[in-house]
């Protein structure tokens, strides 16, 4: 197991970052709603692979529409979090690099929300595009979004979460360990970035510093998606639900991806 994931998977079976997916619902900013729409439409009562549910906020929001619903998540404490949420969904332990328990062509429409695909290395990356390119059919969608590598905030001046203040002692001294904790962690984890190459390896300030992220750009994600069998043109947006154009785009913390496979001719 890559380094990365170890400190991922560990913060995520934190109760701590638990306690912040426990009740989230709805979208996260206009951008995911733009693409879920998009996805929807083109899929309305379609089968639907959800990946990286987390608590379970995209069940949500994809089971009262779906034909067939199953969600998936890699961390036990969140399948189970997620259940407790939504009793009544097909929700499964399973990592997205081996989704060998559906077969080829099963689903219409694959989802990966929250920049859940970049916690893996590029190996790791390289599988989940492969394994949903196989279970998705010809004529489908793959919704998911991604850290932009060339954002500002990931530069030298990293973008930092501020400390929001409280006229509650006890909130108050929460946030402040919770930020010395993240101190801590940015001290630790920064060393272990990978900049240089294809293939970059940065840490986040989410979760107080508590992840890793693959990093990629407009034109990485078209190639590799287009080596994994999909459009290798597909639709990029702004958290703003703005559509993107450009290689750089310096102000963009992470882009929503449309991409399609292929309809067979």
């Amino acid at each position: 197991m890559h380094r990365m994931e170890e400190i991922n998977r560990r913060t995520w079976s934190n109760p701590l970052a638990r306690r912040d997916y426990r009740s989230s619902t709805g979208f996260i900013n206009e951008g995911e709603r733009v693409v879920f729409e998009i996805a929807r439409n083109r899929g309305a009562g379609a089968r639907i692979l959800d990946i990286g549910i987390g608590g379970g906020r995209t069940t949500g929001l994809f089971q009262p529409v779906a034909a067939d619903y199953v969600g998936i998540d890699y961390t036990p404490e969140m399948v189970a979090l997620a259940q407790r949420n939504y009793p009544s969904a097909q929700l499964e332990h399973m990592d997205a690099r081996d989704l060998s328990r559906f077969a080829k062509s099963s689903f219409d429409i694959v989802v990966f929300s929250y920049n859940g695909i970049d916690s893996v290395d590029a190996d790791g990356r390289k599988a989940i595009l492969g394994e949903v390119s196989r279970v998705l059919k010809a004529g489908g969608t793959f919704v998911f979004s991604t850290f932009n590598r060339n954002w500002h905030g990931f530069g030298e001046k990293r973008a930092r979460s501020s400390i929001v203040w409280s006229n509650d002692p006890l909130k108050l001294g929460f946030r402040l360990v919770k930020h010395a904790v993240g101190l801590v962690r940015e001290r630790r984890f920064a060393p272990l970035e990978q900049r240089d190459g294809e293939h970059a390896i940065l840490l986040h300030r989410a979760h107080d510093f508590g992840i890793m992220v693959y990093a990629t750009t407009p034109e990485q994600l078209r190639s590799q998606l287009g080596e994994s069998g999909f459009d290798s043109d597909p639709m990029l947006f702004s958290v703003d639900g703005q559509l993107l154009r450009g290689e750089t785009l310096p102000d963009e913390e992470y882009f929503h991806v449309v991409a399609y496979k292929p309809a067979l001719s």
